[in-house]
């Protein structure tokens, strides 16, 4: 009897090293012919590597949780996020970035931040200037983005599902909350979710109103960031992702005080106008000049 169970076990010990046998050389030819197309397509290259990028932040995220469960939903929590970028991504992809006008980001009183959008690659130069007790207003379908998704959450990030305007209201009525309950100040994109593609013929997007009718209605000043291009080195278009450096300007703060809703048109086309002006300026230096980095 032992004789014959001996034998059923070794029957399936050899089962079972086919078995994995064939799944290594499944395996090895895809990683095969993933290195092959690697090679010969620019495109295959370029995808490898964004989602090699993208991937990082899964795992920042599975590294930085464990501490920022130490006081959940504080936007102190970002710092983790800012710390764990800084030592590892900018150096893995050789994307280096140069600051200008810090000193606008360092004040105690809360604000409201709002910077152009061009790809995630902006996470780099958000996370290298990150400001005490800030955090990031984001699209709903992040709050689902496993690791990331949890420690957005943590870290007080608030949701905003933009296609149902009720929602998008409460979203916008928590946040003044968090402003003066946390005393937190609030990052935000005007340009919304930017096409992969970047195919726009102006460098910005028109801007959306909630971030300006935010801080008039919470009357906090506006503090208006801007990345220079990111074209050189970075490019869905082209296809292009190689290490390159580009430039961060943070602009002098913008009160609100004493505005109304009814001021706020010309409120967001003053700042998207100089925003523009700051971002050719911007683009044109990281062009032609080598940035050294922070």
């Amino acid at each position: 009897m032992v004789g014959e169970n001996i034998q059923i076990a070794l029957a399936h010990l050899v089962a079972a090293d086919s078995h994995y046998k064939g799944l290594g050389l499944v395996c090895m030819a895809v990683f095969m012919a993933l290195l092959l197309a690697a090679n010969v397509s620019k495109a295959v290259r370029f995808y490898i590597k964004y989602f090699a990028y993208n991937g990082m932040y899964l795992v920042l995220g599975v590294v930085c949780i464990p501490f920022m469960l130490m006081s959940p939903g504080d936007p102190d929590n970002m710092r983790w996020a800012s710390r764990f970028t800084s030592m590892s991504v900018k150096y893995i992809f050789g994307v280096r970035v140069s600051t200008t006008g810090l000193e606008h980001l360092n004040s105690n009183e809360p604000y409201i931040a709002v910077c152009n959008h061009q790809s995630t690659i902006d996470h780099i130069g958000m996370m290298e200037i990150w400001p005490q007790r800030c955090t990031l207003m984001v699209k709903q379908s992040l709050k689902y983005a496993g690791p990331f998704g949890i420690a957005a959450i943590l870290c007080g990030c608030i949701f905003v599902d933009r296609s149902n305007k009720a929602r998008a209201k409460e979203a916008m009525a928590e946040t003044i909350q968090t402003i003066k309950r946390k005393h937190a100040k609030i990052w935000m994109f005007p340009e919304g979710t930017r096409s992969l593609s970047h195919d726009t013929k102006e460098p910005m997007l028109p801007f959306k109103k909630g971030a300006f009718h935010l801080a008039v209605e919470a009357q906090v000043p506006i503090v208006p960031l801007v990345f220079s291009s990111q074209e050189k080195f970075f490019s869905f278009r082209e296809h292009r992702f190689t290490s390159g450096n580009y430039a961060i300007k943070v602009l002098p703060p913008v009160s609100t005080e004493g505005l109304t809703s009814d001021d706020v048109p010309k409120l967001t086309a003053q700042i998207r106008e100089n925003m523009m002006d700051t971002y050719v300026a911007l683009t044109h230096q990281a062009t032609h000049n080598d940035l050294p980095a922070t």
